[in-house]
């Protein structure tokens, strides 16, 4: 038996969607990890653990596409505060397009699956 067959695969799923996730939501306002991890899961369905989320703040801070500055806590520790930078809002732009072409392709495919098998 083909192995592949009998597991379902997880067609759906964008490769590094998180990241213009995260440049979008910083091109609205600066945020503190946990804030964008807020975001991450409330305006665009992306449920990332802490450390992937800081793993790919630094990734994307080494790329220039965002900074962070310390802000001294008012009753907690400091906290890192990020925004996107002008590289970053270009980035974000190619996302969108690239995203939007992958909008197309993916709408095609639902409009061919629909004229051979109707409508599930």
């Amino acid at each position: 038996m083909n192995k592949s067959a009998s597991k379902p695969r997880d067609f759906g799923y964008v490769e590094r969607f998180v990241e213009p996730c995260i440049l979008l939501l910083l091109s609205k306002y600066s945020s503190h990890g946990y804030g964008l991890m807020e975001g991450l899961d409330k305006h665009c369905g992306e449920k990332v653990d802490i450390g992937n989320l800081y793993r790919t703040l630094r990734k994307m801070e080494k790329n220039e596409w965002i900074k962070s500055d310390w802000e001294k806590g008012k009753l907690g520790p400091d906290k890192r505060k990020y925004e996107i930078t002008p590289k970053g809002k270009l980035v974000l732009k190619e996302a969108f397009s690239s995203l939007k072409n992958t909008q197309s392709l993916i709408n095609r495919f639902f409009i061919g699956y629909k004229k051979v098998f109707g409508k599930e």
